[in-house]
């Protein structure tokens, strides 16, 4: 999904901003929006010590298609960045949905488990190579629906009384779902954060 989202993107960026420039004037015309833009604008060029500040004037059309490409490559880069982490995090619990743990060898997930468990030593241990094997032959009792995500999961083997006997498989399932990348509230939390961090410092008095 992120990976067609990309290529959408990539297609507005080819297309140019014309076709995007008249429906935001159509739409600001029906809500009763003034549409025009000012004739010109000033960007500031930074400067290098010693030099003169300057700025080039640049007609509206000219700064709209610059800020138009400007928000384009940012979300692109942004996209491409969160679709390379999902991926190596989707590859690292490879065992994350009902039906890659009904289809999925047992071998294969003690293999992943056991690498699980090297990568996030500090907070499973070895021991979640048996409770995958173990959970393997529950998970089909207790989620017949192989479309079962990780949440679904990981709530199930809190209503069964199964995080007892499979702790380091909970805690891993724990650690899936509260990964900023894989998750947009972790991510809000820090940009607030950030927000009151920076009002607290503006307005801190001796």
């Amino acid at each position: 999904m992120i990976n067609c989202l990309n290529v959408s993107l990539q297609e507005m960026r080819d297309s140019g901003n014309e076709q995007i420039k008249t429906e935001a004037i159509s739409i600001c015309d029906k809500v009763g929006i003034k549409s025009e833009l000012k004739i010109k604008r000033t960007i500031k060029r930074k400067v290098i010590s010693g030099e003169n500040s300057s700025g080039e004037d640049i007609s509206a059309d000219q700064f709209l298609t610059l800020e138009y490409y400007k928000v384009l490559d940012n979300m692109m880069a942004q996209m491409k960045w969160r679709f390379e982490q999902l991926s190596n995090i989707a590859d690292d619990f490879q065992f994350h949905s009902a039906h890659s743990l009904s289809v999925t060898p047992v071998e294969k997930l003690k293999k992943y488990a056991a690498d699980l468990a090297i990568k996030y030593n500090e907070d499973i241990d070895q021991e979640i190579i048996n409770e995958i094997k173990f959970f393997k032959y529950q998970v089909k009792a207790i989620l017949p629906d192989l479309n079962a995500t990780a949440l679904n999961i990981s709530n199930a083997i809190k209503k069964y009384e199964l995080d007892s006997t499979c702790p380091n498989l909970m805690t891993a399932y724990r650690l899936f779902l509260t990964m900023p990348v894989t998750v947009a509230s972790g991510e809000r939390s820090f940009s607030k954060l950030k927000l009151t961090k920076t009002y607290l410092r503006s307005t801190k008095t001796d």
